[in-house]
């Protein structure tokens, strides 16, 4: 006998789960017995099934895929909480107080029978494709496996009920007031009801005279589900379970295919809001553009009125608007008391304003407006769909309106630069004759450019007489024999030359370089079709000299560079003998040691030389000056004082004389003792000596792997934690000055090894 207190055995993958008073729940880790329990649920479709015992299968897995489903009592899809109880209700109510054998019996009972029927029909369910097929193949259960007689699904509406399915034909019956009997009772409370009589209900209000028992099961927020009888007491507490148990099914798989429909209606949605955004591209005006904008948003987005503002002068003035809106259904509005849509515009954030009417900046044009979609169009203006509706648009509305309103204005950004260009060019045709840039008027046929005229810009900056380039073919004297550097991305050997390109009707703005009697020379070119579009094949080619000025580009971005470069060696190098002084500053301060004062000096001085070389080498661009004999290992014991190396050993092995500035060797030398202690550790072993041609630098470091040593020298190229990447970049900017190659390798114990070389 099972105790007073029935026990539902669960495993251990099981979710928490409150079953209420007077049910205890057990697992595996409790070490309890699942044969001694009133019910078992499990998770795992392999799992073993005690014998005797009622058990639920509560999985992911979906029915078809479970093996010899009979096995369980009932499935339920994980995440269903109140389909799980409702089983374990019926479960318990089953077997609460019997013995094992009684509840073995009872699951061959017909009731237990149409439970298991019930849970093997529900594959059909699942399969469903669409909301009504789900209803009418729900019905087919209640007849064929519930064995009622007269069921129904009720759909709620609005204010009203209509009949979705059911097995006698009524369906779009409708509509049934919500306030109606049982029917609107079941959605009001959200309860089941199980009715012997409805005759003694006082709920129940039936349309037949002849019903006299029911099963009202409410379907969520979505409607009812009801059986109906002609006879008193045809349903017991088992149908009600079953009722109760489809509907839980039916639930379910109407919110995963109303899901899935709202997931392919959303993509189609996007797909068809990517293809209008598509096609305003090909608008070629402002008006055009914002008319199909307003078109794409009614018909894609599917809004009730779409408007679109530009701003001119202080005020926002109606562009365009929906074909079905009222004529008078925008005005133009200052942008100072422009309402919301000023509102937006001037903060450039989209606002979705549920009830104009509630808005205290609103200012609607027409009372029927009622709510309001606003989203800023860049700079130009502002986009605007309302409805008769209150709480009409959602955050997706918004995001997919913002979508399409960032195409508009890149497309109206498009628009504007080419009416400008188309302007720019108008402009240079009307000034051919006055033009103060080199300007050719010619014809282009079977690829070659016959000149009609050239202004005396052209003779002055190309060196050539008109009378002498008139009639001829011009581009065998200008065009470079070398290839075009930048030439038009088209196909087609001829379109590689932009002054052939007016013989499709088709313009082109952009630099290149063109023979003069003085030699190549750079320019910008615009070519000016005659009648744009057209293949007439004449036009106007105008050179602007830009030789100077590309000149001067180059010379300040190499200034630029260098003074980059001057900065980073300053960061770079200033900061070890700062580090040394305010060190030593310290000690002398703790200890009284007043010779540490006189270390803090030379690295001030070190400091100052270096500050005067670098202001030396920025007025004369020079990283070296006058180079002499010089020993290096002197050069690299007074470098060493001079830097932070902390408990790191120097070896200078031999005497080695190099023809050096000894200013700027120091400083290589500095670098790299300093990069030494900063990558192999504070107590490294550094050693310089000779080498054929020149001398080396090695520590007894880890080394640098071979993949990283044609990077090291690049500026910011850097893996400690304190540098900044450009010890080594200036390193080799000294040896390059002093005409020296600079290698690295491994050193004789394996760290690094820089060798220099004349």
């Amino acid at each position: 006998m099972h105790a007073t207190e029935p026990t539902v055995f669960v495993d251990d993958d099981f979710d928490d789960i409150d079953l209420g008073d007077g049910i205890t729940v057990a697992s595996t880790s409790d070490e309890s017995d699942p044969s001694d329990a009133a019910c078992v649920v499990v998770t795992d479709p392999d799992a073993t099934v005690p014998d005797g015992v009622p058990t639920i299968l509560y999985t992911d897995a979906p029915p078809a895929t479970v093996e010899r489903p009979e096995r369980f009592d009932a499935y339920v899809d994980r995440g269903d909480r109140s389909g799980l109880e409702s089983q374990v209700r019926w479960v318990l109510a089953s077997t609460t107080d019997r013995d094992a054998e009684a509840v073995a019996t009872a699951r061959n009972d017909a009731e237990w029978d149409r439970l298991k029927r019930l849970y093997e029909g529900t594959t059909d369910l699942i399969a469903a494709e669409t909301v009504e097929e789900l209803y009418e193949r729900a019905i087919g259960l209640t007849e064929h496996i519930l064995e009622f007689d007269n069921t129904s699904f009720f759909v709620h509406d609005g204010d009203s009920f209509y009949v979705t399915a059911n097995n006698d034909d009524m369906a779009g019956t409708g509509p049934i007031p919500s306030d109606t009997g049982l029917l609107g009772e079941t959605h009001r409370t959200k309860r089941s009801f199980l009715v012997d009589d409805v005759r003694d209900h006082p709920a129940a209000d039936p349309d037949d005279p002849a019903y006299r028992s029911a099963v009202s099961v409410a379907l969520g927020d979505d409607g009812v589900f009801q059986a109906i009888s002609n006879e008193v007491g045809a349903y017991d507490e088992t149908d009600l379970t079953l009722a109760e148990l489809l509907v839980s099914y039916v639930s379910e798989t109407r919110s995963r295919i109303e899901s899935e429909a709202a997931l392919r209606q959303s993509r189609e949605q996007i797909e068809r809001l990517h293809r209008g955004a598509t096609e305003l591209a090909a608008a070629t005006s402002l008006d055009e553009l914002f008319e199909r904008t307003v078109e794409i948003t009614d018909d894609i987005l599917e809004f009730d009125i779409s408007y679109v503002g530009v701003v001119e002068d202080g005020y926002i003035v109606p562009a365009a608007i929906s074909s079905d809106a009222p004529a008078d259904g925008a005005e133009r509005v200052p942008l100072d008391d422009g309402g919301i849509a000023a509102e937006v515009y001037l903060s450039g954030s989209t606002d979705i304003t549920d009830d104009v009417r509630d808005h205290p900046e609103a200012r609607p044009v027409k009372r029927m407006y009622r709510a309001v979609l606003s989203v800023p169009i860049g700079d130009l203006g502002v986009f605007q769909a309302t409805t008769f509706t209150p709480g009409a648009f959602d955050e997706r509305d918004a995001e997919l309106t913002e979508l399409l309103m960032a195409h508009v204005a890149v497309t109206a950004e498009r628009i504007r630069a080419e009416s400008r260009l188309r302007e720019e060019r108008d402009r240079s045709t009307a000034l051919f004759e006055h033009v103060s840039d080199a300007a050719v008027a010619y014809d282009v046929a079977g690829g070659a450019l016959t000149v009609r005229d050239v202004n005396r810009a052209f003779q002055s900056a190309f060196g050539y007489d008109a009378d002498d380039v008139v009639g001829s073919d011009l581009l065998g004297r200008i065009v470079p024999p070398e290839p075009d550097p930048d030439p038009v991305p088209e196909p087609g050997a001829d379109e590689t030359i932009p002054e052939l390109l007016v013989a499709a009707g088709e313009s082109y703005r952009g630099e290149v370089r063109r023979r003069t009697e003085a030699g190549v020379r750079e320019f910008i070119l615009n070519v000016v079709p005659l009648s744009p579009g057209e293949e007439r094949g004449s036009g106007y080619a105008i050179y602007t000299d830009i030789t100077e000025r590309k000149t001067r580009e180059s010379e300040l971005k190499r200034q630029n560079e260098r003074l980059e470069e001057f900065a980073n060696i300053v960061s770079h190098d200033l900061r070890n003998p700062l580090s040394v002084a305010r060190g030593n500053l310290d000690l002398a301060r703790e200890t009284g040691d007043e010779s540490r004062f006189d270390t803090a000096k030379r690295a001030l001085e070190q400091m100052e030389e270096l500050i005067d070389d670098l202001l030396s080498l920025a007025r004369r661009g020079q990283l070296v000056d006058e180079t002499e004999r010089v020993d290096l290992g002197a050069v690299a014991r007074q470098a060493w004082a001079t830097t932070d190396t902390a408990d790191a050993e120097l070896v200078t092995c031999q005497s080695v004389v190099v023809d050096a500035d000894e200013d700027r060797l120091a400083e290589l030398l500095a670098n790299l003792f300093r990069n030494a202690v900063e990558h192999a550790g504070p107590d490294v072993r550094v050693e310089v000596g000779g080498v054929d041609g020149g001398f080396y630098v090695e520590d007894d470091g880890p080394g640098i792997d071979p993949e990283r040593r044609d990077e090291v020298f690049e500026p910011g190229e850097t893996t400690g934690d304190d540098g900044i990447g450009y010890g080594l970049a200036i390193v080799e900017s000294i040896a390059e000055a002093h005409g020296w190659s600079a290698i690295v390798t491994s050193g004789t114990a394996g760290g690094a090894r820089f060798e220099f070389r004349a």
